[in-house]
């Protein structure tokens, strides 16, 4: 038989991370580790940058994510393709930034949701992978939400430079079918699973932004893992009796580089450098192989780099235009296709536009588009006891499109 590869809906952006927060930070193509140009993108990378913010603010935005996503794959003479419908994902953001008065105290705190998917893919007799269980996997599903709440204090220790910091509260929600993180039912089987509430977790997250002057900024920034609690599941057996199933998920360590450039008349360039630790968070970095019930253990991603530049050029007095672009090193072995059916996105290149309009010296109107180039990843079947099965092959192709929009209030 087949064994059913790992599904898993914890994939949303950078990997699996959402590389930018509202509409303002995402026309900027997620750069903003040294450019504090809109609450969201300042307190998302940097939350030392909030001291250098011309303003308190509010700032709230919702991004709409549009994916596609098809499953293509061979065993022996038989071949088949299938599309997923996984519809259209929300992913709110809310940041507020206060400078207390005549102190080096700036308070900040941000609601954003960094990391959340949705896919489906039909059961198809037609298509090897996607024949209904056990022969293959039958229908892939797979819906998650990781929500963060993070109060920041941002000190400036002199005009030129300042620190901040804070703590990072998670809460997410995990829904997987087929659950291969558990065991095989006794009929070789995969129960679906879950989450039986939202499970909490948390780290901490610190940074320094340093202004040498008028034209230049650094910025650099550390998040540690987001340790979460144990995910618990609800699922059934062969008969349809319940059974409780449990998997572990953290989110991982990020540090960021970033420069920004003003020197140039209404001009901010700005470019972040990022390391994604995959490799050792859990769930994602431990090793793809199945123990002797047929529980798999993870889906071994790699660590990655990644690198977002933006720019922004005022136009007048109201009005901003912004374009960015960011690249990724994709976390995905291509022999790891088979054990990544529902983490498709797999995206390494985005390109970002985007505006804002003042409509007076306290309310904006902003929006950005941004686009996730088509990319694919393709490897063979894999079965435990046996190995990659040859001649087989699993590809998974994905793009995707995100519609930004929000407002800015400033105080």
């Amino acid at each position: 038989m087949f064994l059913l590869l790992g599904t898993t809906g914890v994939c949303f952006g950078q990997g699996a991370i959402v590389s930018s927060a509202g509409p303002v930070h995402r026309g900027m193509g997620g750069a903003s580790t040294a450019a504090p140009i809109s609450a969201l993108g300042a307190l998302y990378w940097n939350p030392a940058t909030i001291s250098g913010m011309e303003h308190g603010e509010l700032e709230v935005g919702m991004d709409l994510l549009f994916t596609q996503h098809r499953v293509d794959s061979t065993f022996g003479p038989f071949s088949g393709s299938t599309e997923a419908e996984p519809g259209t994902f929300p992913i709110p953001n809310i940041g507020w930034v206060h400078h207390l008065e005549n102190s080096p105290v700036s308070l900040g705190l941000s609601v954003n949701a960094v990391a959340g998917f949705k896919t489906n893919v039909q059961s198809d007799p037609t298509n090897p992978v996607m024949s209904p269980q056990p022969t293959g996997l039958g229908r892939v599903s797979s819906e998650a939400s990781f929500l963060q709440i993070a109060p920041v204090i941002s000190y400036a220790l002199t005009d030129r430079i300042s620190i901040g910091g804070g703590p990072v509260i998670t809460s997410g929600q995990v829904g997987l079918e087929p659950f291969v993180f558990g065991s095989a039912n006794s009929d070789s089987t995969y129960s679906s699973g879950r989450s039986s509430r939202y499970h909490w977790g948390g780290g901490l997250q610190a940074g320094v932004y340093f202004i040498p002057n008028e034209d230049w900024r650094f910025g650099a920034s550390f998040k540690s893992p987001s340790w979460m609690e144990e995910f618990e599941f609800y699922g059934e057996d062969e008969t349809g009796a319940p059974r409780e199933l449990s998997a572990h998920i953290d989110l991982p360590m990020i540090l960021s580089l970033g420069t920004a450039y003003a020197g140039f008349d209404k001009w901010l360039l700005a470019v972040d450098l990022r390391y994604i630790d995959y490799a050792n968070a859990d769930g994602f970095g431990d090793p793809a192989t199945y123990d002797a019930t047929g529980r798999l253990n993870g889906l071994d991603w790699s660590s990655v780099m990644a690198v977002a530049f933006g720019a922004q050029r005022a136009i007048g007095d109201r009005a901003f235009i912004r374009g960015g672009y960011s690249y990724n090193q994709n976390p995905v072995r291509e022999s790891e296709s088979f054990y990544n059916v529902a983490t498709p996105l797999i995206y390494e290149h985005t390109l970002s536009v985007g505006g804002s309009y003042k409509l007076n010296e306290m309310l904006a109107l902003n929006i950005a588009y941004s686009h996730f180039f088509e990319n694919s990843r393709t490897g063979p079947i894999v079965m435990p006891g046996v190995g990659a099965i040859p001649g087989s092959s699993v590809t998974n192709e994905m793009s995707a499109d995100v519609l930004s929009f929000g407002i800015l209030m400033r105080q």
